[in-house]
């Protein structure tokens, strides 16, 4: 028996954007996204419907969190092509094992026995990465379609938000929402452990800038 069929199988031309070694990578970056937006969502500050808010730049956290809606809807776009990869896998390792199973039975030679056993862990290594594989899909698409609903739900009102303050990139998934919150809520930021100690400093010299008489 020849195992011609045991590698893995190449995409036709035209869909080399999805492979099966990419899979992995794809799910992983595609949940990050995904609570960078559930994020996104949660430091909304309140509006009110003439678009006013205590937050300063409440518009500009609602265009990120519509940057991040597009962004997930054109990457979800991928699922389906990748999902259709591991079922064709799962079903070329099955063929595998099934091909083994019955071609071992009719061996004698311990070497040719101990080939086939290597060649029928490698299958069922595949296999099961596999079906871990589709799984992993499967719940990003059910993931995909709870967060958007969500992130839907949350819209600025009477048009479509324009970001006016540019900080850099990201910044306003994590320095917006301390500054959004502590505005909306009136808190201070707690003040800086090491600031207060330069200040200690500056002060223990005395009057900067003047002489000792």
């Amino acid at each position: 028996m020849q195992f011609n069929g045991l590698e893995q199988q190449r995409q036709p031309r035209g869909s080399e954007e999805f492979h099966l070694e990419h899979l992995d990578s794809f799910i992983h970056n595609m949940g990050k996204i995904l609570d960078e937006l559930r994020e996104a969502v949660r430091i909304l500050p309140k509006v009110d419907q003439d678009g006013s808010s205590e937050c300063s730049f409440a518009e500009d956290l609602y265009a990120e969190k519509d940057e991040f809606i597009e962004k997930i809807e054109k990457e979800s776009k991928k699922i389906q092509p990748y999902l259709r990869l591991a079922e064709k896998e799962i079903a070329r390792c099955r063929g595998n094992l099934d091909r083994i199973n019955a071609d071992a039975k009719s061996l004698n030679r311990d070497e040719a026995k101990e080939r086939y056993a290597s060649a029928k862990r490698a299958q069922e290594s595949q296999y099961n990465k596999a079906i871990q594989q589709r799984k992993g899909l499967m719940d990003l698409i059910s993931r995909t379609e709870k967060t958007l609903a969500l992130a839907r739900s949350k819209n600025f009102p009477g048009r479509k938000p324009r970001k006016v303050f540019r900080p850099p990139a990201g910044a306003l998934g994590s320095w917006g929402a301390t500054v959004s919150a502590n505005e909306a809520t009136g808190k201070v930021p707690a003040p800086n452990p090491q600031s207060n100690a330069e200040i200690d400093r500056l002060i223990s010299l005395g009057p900067l800038g003047r002489e000792e008489k």
